[in-house]
């Protein structure tokens, strides 16, 4: 055979700098042609060179700012077409995925700084490709001549195929159907230690571990080009892994052999085995952050944990335990695979709760990981275990253990130390996050009402909902509502700037000046500048409010509604329309004076006031923002049953989730809405009594009402018949003097509910006094205090024709009455 010298190499140079292609040629020599090239003549030459006579080898330089796209264009196989990729400081993460898409022979990635060493990776990357080249040529070759009847000739000791193979730098062997070696090269001898005369002619299957004899048969069995890997141990003991590749072939004598390329693959396979090993300690060292940090409950997260590490690692089995904050008892929280973690296990080799209780007393790993050859006295495998503390700042978190059959090296030992420290670091920081979320919620509770009041004839609901994936953020939202002495219901929502114990404080601050303000009067203008000041004093964030004041003592109930720099209140009327009301003034603890505007307006039956923070206009910052006018056809659509019992609840209810559902993910405020209803009246009951005395005199017939009182009220206790007599005295006296006719006394007992209503008419059309203000109105004020003493309410009803003054007194214990200065 005339050998054939082959073309050089061909180097081509894209993106790199002037003096890079001296430097090439000072190493590389006259053999190699250095060629620089544009990307298209890049990508024409590299298309050429499967079907040409000489290998190219690109080098990418720094200037190129997407190298990995262009690698995956050039499409490089190692042998005809390969790279090399120079990084530009800063930019090492558009080519950190190299290694993982391109094997070294195909790719190459020099980092940052390393321009020094690219002649040698240059020289290395062609010596490469020469060796590839090299035995893709040797192989075909020999499956050719061969395959023509070429002679096989084989000598002891110097085992010649012909000049060809005896000098190919790859392994050859020939095969007897009996599985004997007949002949072989001199790299052959190398790889398989075939040396010596103990070397003549030995089996193919002896040079192999017995497991793997079967697979080896079948591999020369098989009558096509064939490949197959297996691992064996050489002279030395030391791990091999070859590469065989089978074709059936007959020599000159007719008689069919089978022709075997033996290639030591053990350094690639070390290398893919390592890159694969280390790939899945990064997935496991990424899935166990990923757990650690998710939100959610802890045991979840140490399942999630467990799962990573048998799947990661292979093993049979993990468990995680953990340590109680207030104990030093260990608790099993977490496993994942099929292993016992009882503490009377005694199966041998898998850990008991006495290993565990070492590892957690003396917080130091325990390992027992024989060598992959080492077996238990049954045969098997040795179970392979690894335990580790779980230690954060000097204090034990728990404990963390994996079972695996295999021998764990020294990457996954120090991976699974490294997952030790992040499950210890989770667990604390879930026992940083329980106690931040446990002085949260001691701080937010004082900030909000305990419950919400009853108020007759009215549904109050409210919803608040703190922004934070664990609930454990104090905002600065609130809401308030209360009974004042003077028989009016406050309400109150505001949110205070800024969020955490700061905004608590504050928050606190607010509420407590609104209540003990309004326990003076109800008035805004004064609850309003006395808040004003106490942030001023106090040099606090700025707040903003809605005050409203129900007044119960009319029909329909009246509002008086004043807003600080707050969204609009909304007014849903019974008829399903809504509408913001056009309220506002300064925001508090800004301005030294501030004055607000307060509108007055009445609440009939059906009709809903809805009061709501700034989280349901711009919970998301400036994404999707929504108008005041927006939320009030948001609540227009709220669908309400007709006779629901609890309508404010259905409609705060309804309002959160459609906030939720509008922002999203992107929800990065919290929402408090307050929303007060006023029912439809029930249709009366039955009363039990309902009896009337007609007042047509000039003159109280008082002498005469009181008797009547006392014989319709026979029946019931005489404290509550005496409680009745002097409610009637005073209410009919007043009608008396200072209303005019016609007038009317009345006595119902409503059905099932324990009271007696007295009820006196009169056709004075005038505003009625707000009940329990005894300097106000026409009442007197040792009367009215005597009636608010005796009865469990009263107020003044307003119809058309004329006016209702009513009492309820309870059928019960008679109060005392002296103690009210009676």
């Amino acid at each position: 055979m005339t050998d054939v010298s082959p073309s050089p190499p061909l180097v081509l140079l894209t993106g790199t700098t002037a003096e890079v292609a001296p430097k090439l040629r000072a190493v590389l020599g006259d053999g190699v042609e250095i060629v620089s090239a544009g990307v298209e003549e890049l990508l024409a030459r590299t298309a050429q060179a499967p079907t040409g006579s000489r290998p190219v080898l690109v080098v990418l330089g720094r200037q190129l700012p997407a190298p990995v796209g262009l690698v995956h264009a050039l499409r490089p196989d190692g042998i005809t077409v390969a790279v090399v990729v120079s990084s530009a400081p800063g930019v090492e993460s558009r080519t950190a995925m190299l290694p993982l898409l391109f094997s070294a022979d195909q790719a190459r990635h020099l980092p940052a700084g390393s321009d020094d060493r690219l002649p040698e990776v240059v020289r290395d990357v062609l010596e490469s490709m020469a060796h590839r080249r090299a035995y893709t040529a040797v192989r075909a070759a020999a499956q050719q001549r061969l395959t023509d009847s070429g002679v096989l000739v084989r000598q002891v000791h110097d085992q010649v195929f012909g000049r060809l193979l005896a000098e190919a730098p790859i392994g050859a062997v020939v095969v007897g159907d009996s599985g004997v070696l007949t002949a072989w090269n001199h790299r052959a001898a190398e790889v398989l230690d075939l040396v010596g005369p103990a070397s003549t002619g030995p089996r193919l299957s002896s040079l192999f571990p017995t497991q793997v004899h079967d697979s080896l048969r079948a591999f020369l069995a098989s009558r096509g080009p064939v490949e197959t890997t297996l691992d064996r141990l050489d002279r030395r003991k030391t791990a091999q892994t070859l590469r065989l590749a089978a074709q059936r072939v007959v020599d000159a004598d007719e008689v069919e052999r089978t022709l075997v390329l033996v290639e030591d693959v053990t350094a690639s396979v070390l290398a893919q085995r390592r890159l694969a090993e280390r790939t899945k300690h990064a997935l496991l060292t990424a899935d166990v952050a990923a757990a650690t940090t998710a939100p959610g409950k802890l045991p979840h997260h140490l399942h999630r944990c467990a799962q990573a590490i048998v799947g990661h690692l292979d093993a049979t089995c993990a468990h995680i335990w953990t340590v109680g904050p207030r104990s030093a008892r260990l608790t099993h929280a977490a496993k994942a695979g099929s292993c016992s973690h009882s503490e009377d296990a005694h199966d041998a080799g898998w850990p008991t709760g006495t290993t565990i209780a070492a590892i957690a007393a003396r917080q130091r790993p325990y390992l027992d990981n024989p060598l992959p050859d080492h077996a238990d006295a049954t045969g098997d495998r040795a179970v392979r275990f690894a335990g580790y503390p779980l230690v954060f700042g000097g204090r034990l978190m728990g404990v963390l253990t994996a079972v695996t059959g295999r021998h764990l090296s020294q990457d996954a030992l120090t991976t699974l130390e490294g997952v030790a420290d992040q499950i210890a670091v989770g667990i604390r920081q879930d026992l940083l996050v329980r106690r931040l979320r446990s002085t949260a919620e001691a701080l937010q509770e004082p900030l909000l009402p305990p419950h919400l009041p009853e108020l007759p004839g009215f549904d109050l609901a409210a919803r608040y909902h703190p922004f934070g994936y664990n609930d454990d953020q104090i905002g600065g939202d609130f809401y308030d509502a209360y009974t004042t002495p003077d028989r009016h219901h406050v309400l109150v929502l505001g949110d205070v700037c800024g969020k955490g114990p700061k905004a608590a404080a504050v928050t606190g601050l607010v509420r407590h000046t609104l209540w003990t303000a309004a326990q003076h009067s109800t008035e805004p203008g004064h609850v309003l500048s006395l808040v004003n000041q106490a942030l001023l004093r106090q040099s606090s964030p700025f707040c903003t409010l809605v005050y409203a004041v129900l007044d119960t003592s009319s029909t329909p109930a009246r509002l008086r509604i004043t807003c600080a720099g707050h969204p609009a209140p909304l007014l849903l009327h019974g008829d399903g329309h809504a509408t913001p009301l056009a309220v506002g003034g300064p925001v508090l603890g800004v301005l030294d004076e501030v004055c607000h505007e307060v509108a007055e307006v009445p609440l009939h039956p059906g009709d809903a006031l809805v009061l709501y923070t700034d989280g349901f206009t711009e919970g998301a910052g400036g994404y999707r923002q929504r108008e005041d006018e927006e939320i009030a056809t948001v609540l227009a659509g709220i669908p309400l049953r007709p006779g629901t019992d609890h309508p404010a609840d259905a409609i705060a209810e309804a309002l959160l989730v459609d906030a939720r559902q509008w922002w999203g993910d992107r929800l990065r405020d919290d929402m408090a809405v307050l929303v007060l209803t006023a029912l439809p009246p029930a249709p009366r009951e039955q009363d039990d009594h309902h009896d009337e005395f007609p007042l047509a005199d000039d003159t109280p017939p008082l002498a005469e009402v009181r008797t009547w009182t006392r014989a319709v009220l026979a029946d019931l206790h005489q404290d509550v018949v005496e409680d009745a007599e002097l409610v009637v005295t005073e209410l009919v006296t007043n009608a008396y003097e200072h209303a005019h006719g016609p007038r009317a006394l009345r006595l119902r007992r409503p059905f099932a509910q324990p009271v007696v209503r007295v009820e006196v008419d009169d056709t004075t059309p005038r505003t009625p006094p707000h009940p329990g203000t005894s300097s106000l109105g026409p009442f007197r004020g040792r009367g009215l205090l005597m009636i608010e003493t005796i009865s469990s309410r009263w107020g003044v009803e307003t119809h058309e024709s004329h006016k209702t003054v009513w009492a309820d007194i309870p059928v019960g214990a008679s109060p005392d009455v002296d103690s009210a200065g009676g």
